[in-house]
């Protein structure tokens, strides 16, 4: 292992955040203290690929990825030039960019459901869009869901411990239903016979995968019960296959919702689905933005999806994932930790379980530490993003920092100092669950 990393310009960075930023962060699950604060670092100031340079000057291996949004990688040339040659003709107009037909197009072609798109800026927007656009279709107003869809007050409303500061009215306008079970889905579509519009899901998650026919089964109440199917495909869009979960999977929903994926980092939310269902956008209710089609996302957007359909980023992303998983697996086997591998390759999560689990988010926090120490970054309880520049070097690089922060963690399991071995000033867990 290399000398001890600083973190100095960081803290002092992150000192001065707290007294003028609101959380210190602008972005929940960026909160430094849901890492290894003191431990880890906070503020980047370069990237290249597949790794990302903090303030003190230390090079990473990154699986953060900006919490997704980075699908080819850091700086992908392809991308920022075409990002570069729409700078120099304007970032958006008081009149419609061409570019907002030949990415509508590109998003039609590539995605099952899509006949008629949207665009606006992110993941909270379209799902708030579809929520919206169902109703307006179907002239109900319940919306069963499952899954985390952003911060808006229309699905924080569902009881899930962040409601706090949304109208008590709207509760009733939302319900929960538990994923991966079609008769929990099934009894709330009874409950609320005749009142449904839409039932909202992620085709995937990072956690346990999809029980077969699922999905399908899903499908099928739907269209039993009358109701509109969309599927947030905000993590699983343009990372598990190119026309996302849906296309993966072999089931087409009424409605979707893209973000991380379609444009490699720059701000660009799809809503989009059927289109019968669609122009209700156009005059029946309200979704516009002012920066709905600004012209530098949807240039990186058209590259992005450019490249999709000519390279093998998928098939990439999915062998490295694949080879991360496994080794995850059989390097905490070797070492005797409880580490293991959930979900799909490209975008998998991992858990630490000992008996107590006081000791098992301390050794996530010794995790996250050690794997600092040794240039690679991972997040607590999170997805362990890949990209298209995730090759054999960066994969081979992980597992060994992998093997020795593993070896440190079993060695301090064994004689009860995982806590003590923390050089970390606060921990906190993250705002939401990532299950």
């Amino acid at each position: 292992m290399s000398e001890t990393r600083s973190y100095k310009k960081s803290l002092e960075l992150y000192r001065r955040a707290i007294e003028v930023i609101a959380g210190g962060s602008q972005t929940n699950s960026k909160r430094p203290t849901a890492y290894a604060l003191g431990a880890f670092p906070i503020y980047a100031q370069d990237a290249q690929g597949a790794r990302i340079q903090d303030v003190d000057g230390n090079w990473y291996i990154d699986y953060i990825l900006g919490l997704g949004p980075i699908t080819l990688g850091y700086c992908y040339p392809e991308v920022d030039e075409a990002i570069r040659r729409q700078l120099d003709r304007g970032i958006i107009y008081g009149l419609m960019s061409p570019l907002e037909v030949e990415v509508a197009e590109m998003v039609c072609d590539i995605v099952p459901c899509a006949e008629m798109v949207r665009f606006l800026k992110g993941g909270a927007e379209v799902t708030t869009a579809a929520a919206r656009i169902a109703r307006t279709h179907t002239g109900r107003e319940m919306i069963l869901n499952s899954g985390y869809r952003g911060w808006a007050d229309g699905w924080l409303a569902q009881s899930t411990g962040m409601e706090k500061g949304v109208p008590t009215c709207i509760g009733g306008l939302i319900d929960g239903f538990a994923r991966g079970d079609l008769e929990s889905l099934r009894s709330k579509l009874e409950e609320h016979a005749g009142k449904v519009a839409m039932v909202s899901i992620d085709p995937a998650t990072g956690g346990d995968r999809v029980p077969d026919g699922y999905l399908k089964g899903v499908r099928h109440l739907c269209d039993e019960h009358d109701v509109l199917l969309m599927f947030d495909e905000i993590v699983t869009g343009f990372r598990m296959a190119k026309g996302g979960g849906q296309e993966y999977f072999g089931v087409t929903p009424d409605l979707a919702c893209f973000a991380k994926g379609a444009a490699n980092g720059m701000p660009l939310g799809i809503v989009c689905g059927r289109a019968d269902v669609m122009r209700h956008a156009i005059d029946d209710t309200v979704i516009s933005v002012t920066y709905g089609g600004e012209a530098l996302s949807l240039a990186a957007g058209l590259a992005c999806m450019t490249i999709y359909q000519n390279e093998p980023v998928f098939e990439t992303i999915w062998e490295s994932g694949a080879r991360l998983m496994a080794g995850f697996d059989a390097l905490g086997e070797k070492h005797g930790v409880p580490l293991r591998c959930h979900g799909y390759e490209p975008m998998s999560s991992q858990t630490i379980s000992y008996d107590d689990p006081a000791v098992s988010r301390d050794a996530w926090t010794l995790l996250l530490q050690e794997m600092a120490q040794r240039g690679v970054l991972l997040r607590r309880g999170g997805l362990l993003f890949v990209t298209y520049s995730h090759r054999d070097e960066e994969v081979e690089e992980t597992l060994a920092a992998l093997d020795e922060s593993l070896a440190v963690i079993a060695e301090a399991a064994a004689d009860g100092t995982i806590s003590k071995r923390l050089r970390v000033t606060e921990v906190k867990e993250s705002f939401r669950s990532f299950t």
